[in-house]
């Protein structure tokens, strides 16, 4: 078995601010988080969005769909490193906070 036991409610990492991401036609993903930085908190807006973890070009056919405005997405900082996001119906913008264990 396999698992994993953190805070209910982590703490944001003081020492970094948001990071907003604009998404169009040419995929992209975050720079590097701070090295303090556990788990990262994803919010999609204005358009929905498709995103891949496994270093593939996310498309209309490979990967996701996260919708917009439909809720908060969390993640280790090294999947939030690795995903890759690509504009679904127009151009979106992907906002990501950073949190402590």
């Amino acid at each position: 078995m396999n698992s994993h036991i953190t805070n209910l409610y982590p703490s944001p990492n003081g020492t970094v601010s948001g990071q907003n991401l604009a998404v169009n036609t040419s995929a992209v993903q975050f720079a590097a988080f701070h090295t303090d930085t556990k788990y990262v908190m994803i919010d999609v807006q204005d358009n929905s969005v498709y995103v891949t973890f496994d270093g593939s070009t996310p498309s209309a056919t490979n990967g996701h769909v996260l919708l917009k405005e439909k809720g908060l997405l969390v993640l280790s900082s090294a999947s939030g490193k690795a995903a890759k996001f690509l504009q679904g119906t127009g151009a979106a913008v992907v906002q990501v906070s950073q949190f402590l264990d």
